[in-house]
């Protein structure tokens, strides 16, 4: 399609992009919204779209011309949501793509855009954890080296895009697998029962145990091959080498591990490079720029080379301007020496937010000066209410992964892929909680986020949250 082309501005215009590269999702969220439903669902649809098809492939400086959709984020949700109410009340719209803008609000987009990462740093092994086998980095590559066993990633997924590049050393016979919405293998098993994108020569990129998943003759052996995965509700779809391979419905595990299948033994070594996820059920909660979408003690935190940075001669609490009732909040933090810091959940704006909400302590507590601390008081814990297990935070200087999930009135906590805390609300505090206070902040169902600084630095990146039973 030229840049001179007309296009329609109907629900299909939606589903259009560039005809080379666009793809269209097989799943309950590849259809758009009813103009019955409301613009964050719209948006969320939307964005989930342009990240499946590499968002249509328009780019922002404009230098593509066969772009089907440009999109520009400048005017509030409400007004999406007009546009769209507009068009179906005075039918189809003409216009040709050099003159099309839909100019679409930071606010509608900015907060349900999906939260782009590499799960592989070419330096080590951070955010992966390995079992039964050998796998290193060797000249900023992902190498399965020895044994059987499973090397998946810190946290699980639910709908996500996925690209990565592999290569099997051997020259033949060779066999490995990615695995996708994965559990844990069983006991005494060295890989999960499902479900595995085969590597095995003459079957590779075939999805093992579903219909409709099978491949044939895109990958080149000997060479490196390009996957990309996409994952979306009980749907997935393969591109191998930027063709399709296949589409396919059936998962049944909503969510699971990213992973790959050492099998060195009998399927030998294998490389991996460039993997890159588009996480679409988490929405970023930090540009790496500013402090836009924080409000509270912003003058104690800066921003130091896209990272978030409560300084040492700062802190303060510093809230998102959301509100969040059930989620799933994920992020990175750098601690210094004797760091403090903690993490504010269903808090009020006013107020100690560790009784008035929720606080997850962020703390050196390995350091001498905390050698006598209580056990609430450990990293991890909710604070005065329930403790963490120790021995789980990286040294001084290095990156930690933490997810805070509450659900309910059940709170988890995991660190570095380790549950710390799994705690049920309604079963502490009984007769009183554990640092004798009153925490009226344990009945709270909804607040805001936040980091409580108090007098340290600590360098944050990577913040993210999925609202639960929201989509």
């Amino acid at each position: 399609m030229t840049c001179d082309a007309p296009l329609t501005l109907d629900d299909n215009l939606w589903k259009r992009g560039s005809q080379s590269r666009a793809r269209q999702v097989s799943s309950k969220n590849s259809s758009p919204p009813s103009l019955a439903e409301n613009t964050e669902k719209s948006t969320i649809w939307l964005d989930r779209m342009l990240a499946v098809t590499g968002g249509n492939h328009c780019n922002k400086r404009l230098r593509q011309r066969n772009c089907g959709l440009i999109v520009s984020r400048a005017v509030s949700q409400r007004t999406f949501g007009l546009l769209r109410l507009g068009l179906s009340m005075f039918g189809r719209l003409r216009l040709t793509c050099g003159t099309l803008l839909i100019l679409v609000s930071s606010v509608a987009l900015g907060q349900n855009r999906a939260f782009h990462a590499s799960l592989f740093n070419g330096r080590d092994l951070d955010g992966w954890q390995v079992t039964s086998c050998e796998a290193v980095v060797e000249n900023g590559l992902l190498l399965l080296k020895s044994g059987d066993g499973f090397v998946r990633t810190n946290e699980r997924h639910g709908d996500f895009v996925l690209e990565l590049d592999w290569r099997a050393r051997r020259a033949s016979n060779y066999d490995s697998g990615i695995y996708i919405r994965a559990d844990l293998p069983d006991a005494n098993k060295p890989w999960p029962n499902r479900y595995q994108v085969n590597l095995k020569q003459g079957g590779e990129g075939n999805l093992l145990g579903v219909a409709g998943g099978t491949s044939g003759g895109l990958a080149k052996a000997g060479d490196w091959n390009h996957f990309k995965l996409s994952v979306i509700g009980d749907s997935a779809e393969l591109e191998i080498n930027g063709k399709k391979a296949w589409k396919t419905a059936g998962l049944v595990n909503a969510d699971g591990y990213i992973g790959l299948q050492s099998e060195v033994d009998g399927g030998g070594q294998f490389e991996f490079r460039n993997l890159e996820i588009t996480d679409l059920d988490f929405k970023p909660l930090f540009n790496g720029k500013d402090l836009t979408d924080w409000m509270g003690d912003t003058a104690g935190y800066s921003v130091e080379d896209g990272s978030l940075v409560c300084r040492k001669d700062g802190g303060g609490n510093l809230f998102t301007t959301s509100e969040h009732a059930d989620f799933s909040f994920r992020f990175d933090f750098k601690l210094s020496a004797g760091g403090n810091n903690g993490v504010g959940i269903r808090a009020p704006l006013k107020s100690d937010p560790a009784y008035s909400g929720m606080e997850i302590q962020i703390l050196d507590d390995p350091a001498d000066q905390y050698r006598s601390i209580q056990p609430w008081q450990a990293h991890g814990s909710v604070y005065g209410i329930a403790p963490a297990k120790r021995g789980y935070l990286k040294p001084v200087g290095e990156w930690n992964h933490e997810e805070i999930i509450a659900h309910g009135r059940q709170i988890t906590v995991i660190l570095n892929g380790t549950t710390i805390v799994d705690v049920n609300l309604d079963e502490v505090g009984k007769p009183q909680t554990l640092d004798g206070k009153p925490h009226p902040g344990l009945s709270r169902t909804e607040g805001h986020l936040g980091f409580l600084g108090h007098g340290a630095r600590i360098e944050l990146r990577d913040m993210r949250v999925k609202d639960i039973g929201k989509k």
